[in-house]
């Protein structure tokens, strides 16, 4: 819906859904503000329940003007969609803010009173929220809370509670006794229980927050939602000054009072709850404390005494710490689940050298590790951005403990150097982000700069064995950071930067720094691997796969891990031998389970380009459960999902992708979805959003080209191509542009345009000589008749490529075979097209990259049936393509495949049949430029038909 306008309000950006609403940025074109519009989902407004519960939030809330409650605006209806237009908070929700972490005293009472006063609100207006927990409150960026989501709310009687509180008609209606609504690890005992609920159900999920604000945990917490009720309803939860011992003995008080599993001895109202939180504040201010010990509270000791003041206050220290140091739990190492945050060093050196490099070095020594896990840094990059900060910024260590919060994670890694004469002494420890407990801690001395890269590989193997990895894996996966990248520490500078640059600006300006750092250290292995993946970034394929080749030369001088990523850059950049990747990536996956890296590469090279859709479905979840942030493996999935027919999924798949603002392939996959269903007012709003996001433009305008040369507007398309090859080459992305000029190329040669598709493919040859361009220009050539240059294409093919899966299975066959029809050697052709039958549906990186070359084996088999005069052999081909419209999507020839349907039919003697299939063509055509050839010899065919 983003770019589209509801009543008086302009859709902006979606803020993300749940079970009981989707929600977006809007701006209000009336007033001038922007406000959150909430829908309901549309399997969830098709239920009257539901639906009655969303205008029931809107009631209740609208019916509350207080500070602390989200203010609802109206509630309208949109092309039979409901919503409701609210308030809209800059911020995060106090789930967000928790996080795993204590919050700190003083931010807690203030956040916890103004809840109780919404609470006590609410009630007051005989209003029960139902639903209290974190993600259902809000803390502003003024720190102020907002509680939201009435969704679940319900009216009782108001003033004193009855045992059995009655309930509205309609409520009674909606929820009777026996129904559970709200979310398990806050509910009341008596909410677990299916029992009637009055206000003191919501105290007793605040003090479930509450416990959690100030503990970081909830307290009650079990696998699975049995274990969570039988906690709420019999357990005990752990005392919260045990988990936090700065929690004030009154506060503990407090959230047990609110725990109370009888609500008769609850908190009988939020009133109550407040007048505590408030008395408490109160008591714990600083001026407060000044006030009570006061400055004349000192007694003044007589001079000849100080010594034995001094000795007891030093036995006293002595036997604190012997306390504290036996009676301090020890520190939790961390799980295989948990993920760390990688500051950057403090360097007090002086020497720039260290900056940036030292972090560098110590990310390849961890990621050596099977057990732990790093946040990448284009997850650090994404996050710096909603913080407000440069992609570039320096990682300090309140910053990276930010970042942990927001990303959920466990632990912060910090790093140091100084100098101490002529040595350096470098320090690490991991804290707990929650509670900022130190995990893990270690200082070493190098004697010389020379020995800092060595050092640094030994510090990381100790605090490794101290976050809990076995010592087995510790010593098996531990190539010394000098053997694993570069004893250089100027080219390990010079490659750190070169990555943060790649990430943050472009791949162009990260190449000169990856040169440099292979001029620094010409065995650098990985530099060489990454200025490969820069240049594919850009479009030179040709220099990607001279780095590739290197690298791959050059993997002795890597860790395990780099050389998996350097063998499989080599297998998918030069060799495109498939079988390999996938062996490789299912070694990857098995040795680094946590790595995303190897299920992306199984799922779209392994499974995706086989056509081997249903396995690639599993591997491309298991990437995305592992690394939330990765936008082609959201992306792929939603297409193996349409590929499969499941439409729905790829949608939902596309929304969840959409909902975590991962951008690249999201407007054109949306695009693609609405196209298979026919949508065109979704497509033009898929449209519009991908032009008007960074880096989509050029790729949404082929798309929208196919889509337009599908339907035959030839003239349209052809302007649209046009238009993406022009901005690839402002961008110098020759590749994707001749990726671009290949596309209208083929489809020109099937619509009967030999000279033009001739002209096309000569374009393509000249700005390309990657392996999609090459099998564009050689399909172009053999459809324009000109077999010298066909046959070239496929020679040059062949020659370079003689491993490479799609063209032993596709690009070949479909190029050759076309030549052998041209002959007139039509039995020829489908012989050449058997190597293809196993993969006819398999997906080609021509098509993900320039929309073309699906299913043309069908389609030129189905071909070569009909100059063998075989019509039933032939609808067999052709059927097979208009069965698969999620595979096909926009590639001219799935409308092109009704009219060979037709005159396969007619070639049966079958005129029904034959008539029907023509006339589905011209209904797909029905807007088509008049001019065009295969379209006039259709009419003119059709018209014998008659």
């Amino acid at each position: 819906m983003i770019g589209t306008t509801v009543s008086h309000y302009r859709i902006v950006e979606s803020l993300g859904s749940g079970g009981m609403g989707v929600v977006y940025k809007a701006e209000d074109t009336e007033l001038g503000r922007f406000v959150a519009l909430k829908f309901l989902p549309d399997d969830v407004a098709a239920n009257s329940q539901a639906l009655e519960r969303f205008r029931r939030e809107a009631r209740a809330a609208s019916a509350l003007n207080h500070p602390n409650i989200c203010t609802i605006y109206e509630i309208g209806k949109h092309e039979d969609k409901s919503f409701i237009a609210m308030e809209f908070l800059d911020g995060t929700t106090l789930k967000h803010r928790i996080a795993g972490r204590c919050v700190e005293s003083e931010a807690l009472l203030g956040l916890a009173i103004e809840i109780a006063d919404a609470l006590d609100a609410a009630h007051g207006k005989g209003i029960v929220h139902r639903d209290i927990k974190p993600a259902n409150i809000y803390v502003t960026t003024q720190g102020h809370a907002k509680v939201l989501d009435f969704g679940l709310a319900k009216f009782v009687v108001t003033g004193s509670f009855p045992e059995q509180a009655e309930t509205a008609s309609a409520e009674l209606q909606l929820t009777g006794p026996g129904t559970l609504l709200g979310t398990v690890a806050y509910m009341s005992p008596e909410q677990a229980q299916g029992r009637e609920l009055d206000a003191r159900t919501d105290l007793f999920s605040f003090g479930a927050v509450l416990y959690e604000m100030a503990t970081g945990t909830p307290p009650f917490r079990g696998e699975s939602e049995a274990v969570v009720f039988k906690a709420i309803l019999d357990g005990t939860p752990t005392s919260a000054v045990r988990l936090n011992p700065d929690v004030p003995a009154e506060l503990e008080r407090i959230v047990d009072k609110a725990l109370e599993k009888d609500r008769k001895l609850r908190y009988q109202s939020a009133a109550d709850m407040r007048t505590d939180l408030q008395r408490l504040k109160r008591d714990t201010e600083p001026q407060r404390i000044s006030a009570v010990v006061g400055p004349g509270s000192a007694v003044r000791k007589p001079v000849r005494l100080w010594w034995a003041g001094a000795a007891l206050l030093l036995v006293g220290a002595i036997a604190a710490g012997l306390y504290a140091h036996r009676s301090k739990p020890k520190p939790t190492a961390l799980t295989e689940k948990d993920t760390i945050v990688l500051a950057d060093f403090a360097n007090s050196t002086g020497d720039p050298v260290f900056d940036g490099t030292l972090r560098q070095g110590m990310a390849v020594q961890l990621e050596q590790s099977p057990f732990l896990s790093l946040i990448p840094d284009r997850r650090i990059q994404e996050v710096l951005g909603l913080m407000g900060k440069p992609a570039d910024a320096r990682l300090t260590p309140e910053i990276a403990l930010d970042i942990c919060e927001r990303t959920a994670s466990a632990a912060v890694l910090e790093g140091s150097i100084a100098s101490l004469g002529s040595q350096y002494v470098l320090g690490l420890r991991a804290l707990d982000c929650r509670t900022q407990r130190v995990l893990a801690e270690q200082q070493v001395e190098a004697a010389k700069k020379e020995d800092v890269l060595k050092v640094l590989s030994e510090i990381a193997s100790r605090v490794r064995s101290q976050l809990g990895e076995s010592m087995k894996t510790v010593q098996t996966h531990n190539t010394p950071l000098m053997e694993a990248s570069t004893p250089s520490l100027e080219a390990l500078k010079t490659y750190s930067t070169a990555r943060k640059v790649n990430e943050s600006i472009s791949p162009a300006v990260a190449v000169p720094l990856y040169r440099r750092a292979i001029e620094l250290d010409p065995g650098f292995a990985v530099a060489y691997s990454d200025l490969a993946h820069a240049y594919g970034q850009m479009g030179e394929s040709e220099l990607a796969r001279v780095n590739a080749t290197k690298a791959f030369e050059l993997r002795a001088r890597a860790s395990e891990r780099e050389k998996f990523y350097i063998a499989l850059t080599y297998y998918v950049r030069v060799t495109g031998n498939n079988d390999q990747v996938r062996q490789l990536s299912q070694v990857w996956a098995e040795t680094y389970p946590r790595d995303a890296s190897p299920h992306m590469a199984l799922g779209f090279d392994g499974y995706v380009l086989m056509g081997d859709y249903e396995p690639a479905l599993a591997e491309l979840r298991q990437c995305i459960d592992l690394d939330p942030g990765t936008a082609f493996c959201h992306s792929t999935l939603a297409g193996a999902q349409l590929a499969l027919g499941q439409v729905q999924e790829a949608e939902k798949t596309l929304q969840l992708q959409a909902s975590r603002k991962l951008i690249p392939d999201l407007y054109t996959g949306m695009y693609d979805t609405e196209f298979v269903k026919g949508d065109q007012a979704a497509m033009e709003r898929a449209a519009v959003a991908g032009h008007a996001s960074q880096g989509a433009d050029d790729m949404m305008s082929v798309h929208e080209a196919f889509a337009a040369a599908y339907h035959g507007r030839e003239q349209t398309a052809l302007g649209l191509s046009k238009r993406g090859a022009d901005m690839a080459l402002r961008e110098s992305q020759r590749d994707r542009a001749g990726l671009y000029r290949a596309g209208p190329a083929v489809w020109q040669g099937w619509f009967g345009e030999k000279a033009a598709a001739k002209l096309g493919a000569t374009a393509t040859r000249d700005l390309s000589k990657s392996r999609e361009s090459e099998y564009g220009a050689g399909v172009a050539f053999a459809l324009a008749g000109d077999a010298v240059d066909a046959q070239a294409m496929a020679h040059d093919l062949e020659t370079r490529f003689p491993e490479d899966f799609a063209a032993r299975t596709t690009y070949l066959p479909d190029i050759r075979a076309l030549l052998a029809l041209d002959r007139g050697e039509p039995g020829k052709a489908i012989e050449l097209l058997q190597a293809s039958e196993p993969y006819e549906l398999a997906q080609t990186r021509a098509f993900v990259h320039g929309c073309f070359g699906m299913m043309y084996a069908p389609y030129i088999r189905g071909l070569a049936y009909l100059a063998e005069h075989q019509g039933a052999q032939a609808a067999v081909e052709f059927q097979k393509i208009i069965d698969h419209p999620g595979v096909v999507v926009s590639d001219p020839v799935g409308a092109l495949a009704h009219l060979q349907l037709g005159r396969a039919y007619a070639m049966q003697g079958d005129g029904v049949k034959a008539k029907a299939a023509y006339e589905d063509f011209f209904t797909l055509w029905k807007d088509a430029d008049a001019g065009v050839p295969i379209l006039v010899e259709a009419k003119a065919e059709y018209a014998k038909l008659r």
